[in-house]
């Protein structure tokens, strides 16, 4: 029988550090578990062959012997299964399942507060220009008489005689161990001999609480601000968790938003388009004054840099675009309609709109009263 080569199998150099190994072992311990290979036969072979090429080589003494005499020294080595042998294999392959189930309670009971999630209506204005705000919240918050505790007078806590304060037990199966919750402290590494009465021993109480905070310029729809520390208290001593803000924006009469730019669009009469003028931009500060071109078409577009709203991630200011649109007149006076027929006339146009060419403003507007 051929002599086996654990180093081929792990698929590491002769050379190879023991963290090397380890790391190795790890990485085709958890791609061929039988887990996450069910009925697989050939994944289970395989993984039989890594678990026993870990036992050899992963053990300096029994690497050592195996660098010296090859794999001969370990005929009908079982892979370390159910032998004393295998604290080593256990301890790795515990690490592995850590990774593949998860890796329990270790931290005592502490854990972080709850997130706490609400929407906040803004009308256009606060949204691009900043808003303080004020919240009522019904939160937990940390029990003060027990310091967050849950034992009488911050003191009735004794460790876990079973899990040893670590919130979590090994169990042996088979060949390798399990790490699992601890049934008596429930994970908690600690026993209450006595609880509070104010808060009945969860640590925390729950509390109507109103926080001011500042929600930043520039936010649209969609957007998530956080607010860090403002949600549920943590248990046992673990932080508390934040508050987010979903935004919500109303729409507005005037003015529109595209990205950072605040968008506005404006009517012009027809004479305001003929003969230009001077206007004033509604913004959401000042007005902003502008002249207006002779001759402006329908669908004209001007933008005014850095007057938009600011980007609350890079603070830069987008622009103000203002859209124009000509208005044409519905409804025409005696006088009104003879002045525009005289300027057909002028123009080269006949009373019926009709040109040399392909007809002109008078033609335009002349088709809406024919």
């Amino acid at each position: 029988m051929a002599a086996k080569d654990f180093y081929n199998i792990l698929g590491v150099p002769r050379n190879a550090s023991q963290d090397d190994i380890k790391k190795a072992y790890r990485k085709l311990a958890m791609q061929y578990h039988p887990d996450r290979n069910p009925g697989d036969k050939a994944a289970e072979a395989q993984f039989k062959s890594i678990n026993e090429a870990y036992e050899v080589i992963g053990d300096p003494q029994k690497r050592q012997a195996y660098d010296s005499g090859g794999s001969g020294f370990f005929e009908g080595f079982d892979g370390g299964f159910g032998r004393g042998g295998a604290t080593n294999f256990g301890d790795v392959f515990s690490d592995v399942l850590s990774e593949f189930f998860g890796s329990g309670s270790q931290n005592s009971g502490r854990q972080q507060g709850e997130h706490i999630l609400r929407q906040v209506e803004l009308s256009f204005e606060e949204a691009a220009l900043g808003k303080e705000i004020s919240l009522k919240l019904a939160r937990w918050e940390s029990c003060a008489p027990c310091s967050g505790n849950g034992s009488k007078g911050g003191k009735s806590i004794t460790v876990c005689s079973t899990c040893r304060g670590t919130g979590y037990i090994r169990v042996q199966q088979g060949f390798f161990h399990v790490q699992r919750t601890c049934g008596t402290c429930g994970g908690e590494g600690r026993m209450i001999t006595e609880v509070c009465v104010h808060c009945s021993g969860k640590g925390r109480i729950s509390v109507d609480r109103t926080i001011t905070r500042s929600i930043p310029a520039g936010v649209q729809t969609g957007m998530r601000v956080r607010i860090g520390g403002e949600g549920h208290a943590g248990l046992n001593g673990g932080p508390p968790g934040d508050l987010f803000l979903d935004i919500v924006v109303r729409p507005h009469s005037v003015f529109s938003r595209e990205g950072d730019d605040l968008v506005v669009d404006r009517n012009l009469s027809l004479t305001q388009a003929i003969f230009g003028a001077s206007l004033e931009i509604p913004t959401l500060g000042a007005a902003y004054p502008m002249k207006v071109d002779p001759g402006t078409q329908p669908g004209t577009v001007k933008r005014v840099r850095g007057k938009g709203i600011v980007n609350p991630q890079n603070r830069n200011m987008g622009d103000l675009v203002i859209r124009f649109n000509v208005e044409i007149p519905t409804r025409l006076s005696k006088e009104q309609r003879e002045a525009l027929e005289r300027f057909a006339e002028v123009s080269g146009e006949t009373a019926s709109g009709q040109t040399g060419g392909d007809g002109g403003l008078f033609s335009k507007v002349k088709s809406i009263f024919d």
